[in-house]
């Protein structure tokens, strides 16, 4: 499975009729709009991806449609936001290209590959995950409700980690660009903002009071994390900078 993010600009006919100089403006315009398209087309060779649940565009080529359903291994483990105890998704498998749907300009994303493995377990929020390869395992838990309140990327949490003895590799998307960071153990991250996007096994996620707001100094609720593993973390989210 690869993935390219690409930018898709209008064709030459649209700047000849709003009377746009394509060569000098072909991105942006001091008095009209300029309508760029974000898209994301995957190619599969022989391979499946799972993607978020509405979010196909068109797919051609050699290729199945199936439900994904959360393997039993993480059926006792994590409990979806419904009365269900699975994780169902669409999946596409063969060879051909995918395509997810287009996304208008104010909208993009800022898409993070991480690449899976059978020792590590990703937990990501419903709103962050965009697509992974199908050689995983995939469940589901509701939030609580002060940790909803929050999270400004969704209501559940996936969980996903690779098959045994292969390397799998899931797509997040953000507002704001993400990275991978490490922590150790006796290290923290303390947030004051949902700055951590998701986060690996080893990792305690809390979302309590530091303190008592306006008493002592105290910053009232936060996000803590502690223990040893990965986050992807967003550091410029919510301040609009894309």
């Amino acid at each position: 499975m690869q993935q390219e993010v690409k930018i898709l600009s209008p064709t030459d006919i649209w700047y000849i009729q709003n009377g746009i100089n394509k060569e000098t403006n072909q991105l942006y315009h001091p008095t009209k709009n300029i309508p760029l398209i974000q898209q994301v087309e995957i190619k599969l060779n022989n391979s499946g991806v799972i993607l978020q649940k509405g979010t196909l565009h068109r797919c051609v080529g050699k290729i199945n449609y199936g439900i994904y359903k959360t393997d039993s291994r993480l059926r006792d483990i994590w409990v979806s936001l419904t009365t269900e105890m699975e994780y169902n998704a669409p999946v596409y498998k063969g060879t051909g290209t995918v395509h997810l749907e287009p996304r208008q300009k104010g909208n993009f994303l800022n898409y993070t590959p991480i690449e899976l493995s059978e020792s590590e377990q990703w937990e990501f929020d419903d709103g962050v995950f965009q697509f992974c390869s199908d050689n995983v395992v995939i469940g589901a838990k509701k939030l609580k409700y002060r940790q909803m309140m929050g999270s400004t990327d969704g209501r559940w949490r996936v969980a996903i980690k690779a098959l045994p003895g292969q390397i799998a590799k899931v797509v997040t998307g953000t507002l704001a660009p993400g990275k991978v960071i490490e922590i150790t153990r006796g290290e923290v991250v303390i947030a004051d903002y949902d700055l951590v996007k998701g986060f690996t096994n080893g990792i305690v996620e809390d979302y309590r009071k530091l303190g008592h707001f306006g008493k002592g100094g105290g910053e009232g609720y936060v996000w803590v994390y502690e223990g040893e593993g990965k986050l992807l973390v967003s550091e410029n989210d919510g301040m609009g900078l894309g």
